[in-house]
């Protein structure tokens, strides 16, 4: 008997991840919709993420979930996430941070909005970044527009989805960037992308992951924009500051 695909497969990375993962797992055991896969790939934790990852086994077991995850040191998250991709069958691809979760009706919506446009290869929606206390510090999310994106990286991976056919036509995540590797990903897309998008909140991603380092992360995003030209020099600069600026503005204005 032929094993049909999953329409989904949804790629965790984590690494010393106790305190969080526990509810980044809960949140995809119990989706409305189920038809999909769960990639966890640990960089080698020496906390109890391994522990707290099998314990979940069963109980995905039970849901006919396919639960796949291994653990070994890796380059950082992109290299996770690529070693996540080679493991992949689902028909879409998404990747979920290991102290993110998602609303328990995500996927369905996700299902819903593809069959209805199924001449797209990405999709995104609305996301909420939240603090160590679960309150909401803002939220962000609109449909892609590659410009858009070059000066201001607008989608967080928790909230879109990738037709695997992308990954095939250009390439994985470069692992030349620790935090920049999906703004390098989404400068290869300007010719192959058809977005779709809904406005819908799907998932809560907690305001101190990798990519939330607010100066490392621009000044790599700096840096990319530079080395491919990808906007003129005075704007990459202007961009930057900008970016630096709202950036330290909002982390103030949240703190009081």
């Amino acid at each position: 008997m032929i094993k049909t695909p999953p329409f989904f497969s949804i790629i965790t990375a984590s690494y010393n991840s106790e305190k969080t993962i526990k509810k980044t797992i809960e949140s995809l055991l119990n989706q409305t919709f189920i038809n999909f896969e769960y990639i966890i790939i640990d960089g080698g934790s020496k906390d109890s993420t391994l522990e707290i990852i099998k314990s979940f086994e069963k109980k995905f077991s039970e849901k006919n979930i396919v639960l796949k995850h291994l653990s070994e040191p890796d380059n950082g998250i992109y290299d996770a996430w690529n070693k996540g991709l080679k493991l992949a069958q689902g028909e879409w691809i998404s990747f979920i941070g290991s102290d993110d979760f998602y609303e328990l009706n995500a996927l369905e919506l996700y299902y819903k909005n593809i069959e209805i446009n199924q001449n797209i290869n990405f999709i995104s929606s609305k996301i909420n970044i939240i603090n160590s206390e679960n309150i909401i510090v803002r939220t962000v999310g609109e449909k892609f527009n590659y410009e858009e994106i070059i000066r201001n990286m607008n989608i967080a991976q928790v909230g879109a989805f990738h037709k695997r056919e992308l990954f095939d036509k250009i390439g994985d995540f470069s692992l030349e960037y620790k935090i920049a590797g999906d703004l390098e990903f989404y400068t290869r897309t300007k010719d192959v992308f058809l977005p779709g998008y809904f406005e819908t909140i799907t998932a809560h991603m907690l305001n101190e992951g990798v990519s939330n380092l607010i100066y490392d992360a621009q000044n790599e995003a700096r840096k990319l924009k530079l080395k491919k030209h990808l906007l003129p020099i005075h704007l990459v600069y202007f961009t930057f500051y900008k970016s630096l600026l709202i950036s330290y503005i909002k982390k103030i204005l949240n703190k009081n």
